[in-house]
């Protein structure tokens, strides 16, 4: 990625390579042709016909041990949380947030068409390939030229991640999400608040920093235009689908610590618990409505997995998608996820549309690829932020959101905290002291290989 042409636009989905089970490849490709959805001017079949036309279909991609690839060409984008009330028409609310002005003048989707990319496998540090073997070649957009650095960008405003001031205080949010749980009308809510920060320089020297950083499950970097980029450090798999079973797995996170210090607490909280059985019972109806009867089962209830930056309960349900559907059918019927929106989830987005009085954008929507071979996968776009160019200068502002998932016995202040702690992978990033130490880790040649 440091390496990539300066000129030509990048689309990123990276991981950590910490796991070699969920985060085992990084896909790099050319931005070329773009489709741009509006989700008030579209229907729901216009986005979903855009999902299935630029997935044509194609051979998988072997690497020479027969090790099968996720991906030989189809298309990488990114699909916003407004997007899914093309799916669900009534989770809209009477002058909700759906209806204020796109701030940050975004799309509610992109989808990219690759013909061709680069795929990196991380348990074997090799590259690949993959795609038309007509398509203009990848590997010639690597520069050998000197890579970006850490130099290449610098905080503004001291580096703080601050609070928008003009939404409403987040403790109020959830003590009214609370009443609504108490007057029946659902279990829980996702609620979010808004931050916001700066920086000048390179957006993709400032992405660089942060993968590298935060080092995330399913990353994401995505140049959609001169102005606009989009950068996630998510850690949640919301959909992947392979190819040659058609199994399709979603891996729910409710409930965070700031460290493994609090492993404990976590491990025994019943508030924290009951937030993801709930969502475990939603996701299971959602994938019941696309699989083939029988199949959809609850693989993990709930464990604990440590993050570089924070503590999280997650766990898994898998089923194989039914033979007469396909990616958009199950985007159709899941889309947003369930752990961004609550239970039941239509009340949910309800409620959220009501109360949270800015759209959400690509924050809580989905991050990913579908390959022509069968294969899909979909980040949840939490700790993501909308990285926002200033006409003819060179600041960019970041917009981010963080959220927690609201129930009967949530404490207004202790949710807070939580959303605060669901920061620190961006407030480290743009910490002056954090930044310099690993620049000069960088130039000794010490600490984690650049991403």
């Amino acid at each position: 990625m440091a390496r990539w042409r300066c000129d030509v636009p990048l689309l990123a989905l990276t991981s950590g390579g910490n796991s070699a089970e969920f985060d085992r490849w990084t896909i790099l490709a050319p931005r070329t042709a773009s489709i741009r959805v509006d989700a008030t001017a579209s229907g729901a079949h216009e986005l979903l016909a855009h999902i299935r036309a630029l997935t044509p279909a194609c051979e998988a991609a072997f690497t020479p041990a027969n090790q099968r690839l996720p991906f030989a060409s189809g298309w990488i984008g990114f699909i916003g949380y407004e997007c899914g009330a093309l799916f669900e028409p009534h989770a809209r609310a009477v002058g909700g947030a759906h209806a204020t002005r796109n701030a940050l003048s975004l799309p509610d989707a992109v989808l990219c068409r690759v013909g061709r990319a680069l795929v990196y496998e991380h348990a074997t540090q090799q590259w690949f390939e993959v795609g038309d073997p007509n398509a203009p070649e990848v590997a010639a957009l690597v520069d050998d030229s000197t890579p970006l650095d850490c130099a290449e960008w610098s905080a503004l405003d001291g580096g703080e991640l601050h609070r928008v001031a003009s939404t409403p205080c987040f403790a109020d949010l959830v003590a009214r999400t609370i009443e609504f749980i108490r007057a029946g009308d659902l279990f829980q809510a996702n609620i979010t608040q808004e931050f916001r920060a700066a920086f000048t320089g390179s957006s993709r020297a400032f992405a660089l920093d942060a993968l590298e950083c935060a080092s995330p499950r399913y990353g994401a970097y995505l140049e959609l235009d001169d102005e606009r980029a989009l950068l996630s450090l998510s850690p949640e798999l919301f959909l992947s689908v392979d190819g040659s079973t058609r199994t399709v797995t979603t891996r729910p996170i409710k409930g965070s610590r700031p460290s493994l210090e609090h492993i404990n607490d976590l491990l025994e909280s019943e508030k924290d618990a009951a937030e993801l059985h709930m969502i475990v019972d939603l996701m299971r109806s959602d994938l019941g409505r696309v699989c083939s009867i029988g199949s959809v089962r609850v693989e993990t209830a709930r464990a604990l997995e440590s993050h570089p930056t924070i503590l999280h309960a997650v766990a898994e349900v898998s089923g194989r998608l039914a033979p007469r559907n396909d990616l958009a059918d199950l985007i159709a019927a899941t889309f947003p996820a369930g752990s961004i929106t609550g239970a039941p989830k239509v009340r949910a987005m309800q409620v959220i549309d009501e109360l949270e009085t800015t759209r959400r954008g690509p924050y809580c929507g989905a991050i990913g690829f579908s390959s022509g071979c069968g294969s899909s996968l979909f980040n949840v776009a939490i700790r993501t932020a909308a990285l926002t160019r200033d006409a003819d200068t060179s600041r960019w502002n970041i917009d981010y959101r963080a959220g927690c998932g609201i129930v009967a016995e949530s404490d207004p202040i202790a949710e807070d905290a939580e959303c605060l702690d669901k920061t620190v992978a961006m407030r480290n990033i743009l910490a002056d002291e954090e930044r310099s130490a690993r620049c000069t880790d960088q130039l000794r040649g010490v600490g984690p290989a650049r991403v």
